[in-house]
């Protein structure tokens, strides 16, 4: 049986509203707040999920011997 690699990810996503001159300076001032940690995305944003083959490998098939022991495992007998 073959082993695959899947990624799941998932999205969080806030709308916050700003006040500026045109869009470039909206978009540097939410990003000053996330660096300056005003804007810190929890479990209450959260938006989608997607589960994917991981680019780790070549349409997620991992490669016979590669030594993937780091990563979580589901479906194997240990």
């Amino acid at each position: 049986m073959s082993r695959y690699g899947i990624s799941v990810r998932e999205i969080l996503k806030r709308t916050v509203i700003v006040e500026a001159e045109n869009l470039e300076e909206a978009i540097q001032k939410v990003e000053d707040a996330v660096e300056r940690e005003e804007i810190i995305l929890d479990v209450d944003d959260y938006d989608d999920r997607e589960i994917v083959p991981s680019e780790y490998f070549e349409d997620g098939k991992v490669p016979e011997g590669k030594d993937v022991s780091f990563y979580w495992h589901i479906g194997e007998d240990n």
